[in-house]
């Protein structure tokens, strides 16, 4: 097996329990009090709606509106939006996947995140395409066929971890 056919296929094996994880983070975060750990910002956002969230996540990507830039915190906001099938947040994800900004560079996850994106709004599936389509070679050689269809095949039958309203 080729190095990157492993590393993909842990990665294909963590795909499984990321629905669950993200499930179980939502549900721990909207209990949890603010504490020395946890900003007023973020508790708010476990508190709030899904769009104040997803504004929250621009906010660190940019730095502004008085909050400090983290592309970090930033990519895990995006991230529990993205695991609940928000279109935009799923974009934003995988942009930030395909840069390595707040998280490694990784074109697997980027190809994950931006192809439920497309899959969600036709909108960004015209925007994203040539991204998606590059990507898509980019796995093509570095994975196994076999590898590349269980992908496909995941992003096919992905459910999100918590059914909302999707922003578009």
């Amino acid at each position: 097996m080729r190095p990157n056919t492993i590393a993909a296929a842990c990665l294909l094996l963590s795909f499984a329990s990321t629905s669950a994880l993200a499930e179980t983070t939502v549900q721990t975060n909207n209990s949890i009090p603010p504490s020395t750990n946890t900003s007023a910002a973020e508790y708010t956002t476990n508190q709030s709606s899904p769009l104040s969230t997803y504004q929250l996540a621009l906010n660190y990507l940019l730095g502004r509106n008085g909050t400090e830039k983290s592309a970090e915190k930033a990519a895990s906001l995006f991230k529990t939006l993205a695991e609940q099938n928000w279109s935009s947040a799923q974009h934003m994800l995988g942009n930030m996947y395909l840069r390595g900004k707040g998280v490694e560079k990784n074109d697997l996850l980027a190809y994950k995140w931006l192809s439920l994106a497309s899959k969600n709004n036709m909108q960004l599936a015209q925007a994203i395409h040539a991204k998606r389509q590059q990507l898509y070679l980019n796995l093509q050689n570095s994975l196994s066929l076999q590898s590349l269809n269980k992908v496909e095949t995941w992003i096919a039958e992905w459910k999100p971890a918590n059914l909302t309203t999707q922003l578009n």
